[in-house]
């Protein structure tokens, strides 16, 4: 059923393109489909600031803690953004630091890199990301390399070459060092 109406709207709207009045309405409702498609795209394409109005500005403010080296928003952010740090950690993206007595996150910590990731490409230089991809992709066994050296020499958060060596160890390709203060990637395959 639903093919025979779709046909017969593509046969009226041919039909319609030889009456200039009817062309008028053609072109608008292709407006709309138009709009209405990218609007799919756009949630097929980023699916998280889809889920939420104001999640890009909130992931814009994490990112930009995160190239300070904090991941502590203000206190102003956490309640300003309560809800979608709830959505964000029940998606798993996160996790808010609660306090007894506090109605607002002290914090939050990450869980998720391929959310870091997500961030990272919003809103860091695509040609330092493809680098730091390329350098742990062609990474030999037996070698390591220092992400806190490789961060600043690409001039990017610690965090995002964290969560690209931990996808790495996921896959069995590497070793991540586990000690504070480290973020090193030995290549095992």
């Amino acid at each position: 059923m639903e093919n025979k109406v779709d046909w017969f709207l593509k046969a009226v709207r041919v039909s319609s393109a030889w009456n200039p009045i009817a062309a008028i309405f053609l072109q608008l409702q292709s407006e709309i489909d138009a709009v209405e498609l990218n609007r799919r795209l756009d949630n097929l394409e980023d699916p998280i600031n889809a889920n939420c109005k104001n999640s890009s500005k909130l992931t814009k403010a994490i990112y930009i803690q995160f190239k300070d080296e904090d991941s502590n928003l203000t206190q102003d952010k956490y309640i300003q953004y309560a809800r979608t740090l709830a959505l964000f950690e029940s998606e798993g993206y996160l996790k808010r630091r609660m306090v007894m007595g506090s109605p607002y996150a002290q914090g939050i910590e990450f869980f998720d890199p391929t959310f870091i990731l997500y961030l990272a490409r919003l809103f860091e230089e695509q040609s330092s990301m493809s680098e730091l991809y390329s350098l742990v992709d062609n990474c030999s066994i037996g070698v390591t390399i220092d992400g806190i050296q490789l961060a600043q020499s690409l001039s990017v958060p610690v965090e995002v070459v964290r969560s690209i060596f931990s996808l790495y160890v996921d896959k069995g390709f590497g070793l991540l060092s586990n000690e504070r203060g480290t973020c090193n990637y030995r290549g095992i395959a």
